[in-house]
C-alpha cells in the first residue's frame, strides 16, 4: 500500500468534491467512502513528506495525482486493464510508466510492466512479464520473465513467488530461486475494519498490488538459505486511528526496533 501512497499532492483536485456515486452506496447499512486525499509523513526524512489525490468515477478509480506524477487506471468493464504513469513536472506530461493486466476466467493471468520511455527507446526499456498459477490448494505461484530491449530475447527470472490469500488478503509470500537455496518467507496479519480501497472496483483483482480487503497490521518474514546464516525473522507493526464507520484515518508503520517510520493519514 506504501507505494500508492506516497505520491505527492495536488490538493485542490478533490478536496471540494465529496459527492459521488460512491458516497449513496452501501454495504451491510454502513456507508461506503473511499479516500480522496492521503497525507504522508516520514519523521526522519521530511523533505519526503507529500499529500496524493485519488479521483473516482464511482467506484472505479481513475487516477492518482501528485506534484511529481500522475497514475491513470483503465479499465474494461469492472476490471483494470492498464495503468499508466506520467512525469508532470514542469508541465510536462511524459509517460515514464505502465503496466497492463490480463485476466482469465476473471482471474488475474500476466501482467506486463514497461518503464524508461526514452527518444532511444520509445517502446520503454525495461520491460517485465508476471504470469500467475492458480493451483489446486489454493496458491498462486508468480513467476516473471525479463525482456531484453536491444535483442527482444525474454529470459526467466531467477526469483519466482508463492502467494497465499484468505479472505481477500495475502498471508503469506514464499520467495524461491531456481538456482540456489534462497528462501524468503513473509507472513501478514491485518485488522478485522475494511480497508480504505475495499470497495474499489477492480484493485482486489491485482493480486500481490498490495491493496486488501482488510487493513495490514503486521508484516514479518525471515530469509535463508544464503550464504551467510538465515536471519529473521524481522517484525514491523502498523498501528491504525479509525473514524465513526471503522475506516482508518491514520496508519503508523513502527520498524524492527520500535521507531516510527512512514505514517499515512486519509481523508474522505
Amino acid at each position: 500500500m506504501k507505494k500508492f501512497l506516497s505520491l505527492l499532492g495536488a490538493l485542490a483536485l478533490l478536496v471540494s468534491c465529496s459527492t459521488t456515486d460512491n458516497d449513496n452506496d452501501s454495504d451491510n447499512g454502513n456507508k461506503i467512502t473511499l479516500p480522496k486525499k492521503v497525507q504522508y509523513t516520514n519523521p526522519d526524512h521530511p523533505e519526503k513528506n507529500s499529500t496524493s489525490v485519488i479521483t473516482y468515477n464511482g467506484k472505479k478509480i481513475v487516477s492518482v495525482t501528485n506534484e511529481e506524477e500522475r497514475t491513470d487506471y483503465i479499465y474494461e468493464g469492472n476490471v483494470i486493464v492498464k495503468t499508466i504513469t506520467y512525469d508532470i513536472t514542469y508541465n510536462r506530461n511524459e509517460k515514464k510508466s505502465e503496466k497492463s493486466y490480463t485476466y482469465t476466467d476473471g482471474k488475474l493471468s500476466s501482467s506486463i510492466s514497461v518503464s524508461n520511455f526514452t527518444s532511444e527507446y520509445p517502446f520503454g526499456e525495461h520491460q517485465t512479464r508476471s504470469v500467475y498459477t492458480y493451483d489446486a490448494d489454493g496458491t498462486i505461484k508468480k513467476e516473471s520473465y525479463s525482456t531484453n530491449a536491444t535483442t527482444g530475447e525474454e529470459q526467466q527470472n531467477d526469483l519466482y513467488q508463492i502467494l497465499t490469500y484468505q479472505n481477500g488478503n495475502l498471508i503469506k509470500v514464499v520467495e524461491k530461486s531456481i538456482s540456489s537455496n534462497y528462501l524468503r518467507t513473509s507472513d501478514y496479519e491485518y485488522d478485522a475494519n475494511d480497508s480504505p480501497y475495499k470497495y474499489v472496483l477492480g484493485l482486489n483483482l491485482l493480486l500481490d498490488e498490495e491493496f486488501y480487503t482488510n487493513n495490514l497490521i503486521k508484516h514479518s518474514y525471515s530469509v535463508s538459505g544464503t550464504d551467510s546464516e538465515a536471519t529473521g525473522p524481522f517484525i514491523y507493526t502498523i498501528e491504525y486511528e479509525y473514524n465513526e464507520s471503522g475506516y482508518p484515518t491514520k496508519q503508523t508503520y513502527h520498524n524492527q526496533d520500535g521507531t516510527i517510520g512512514d505514517v499515512n493519514e486519509y481523508f474522505y
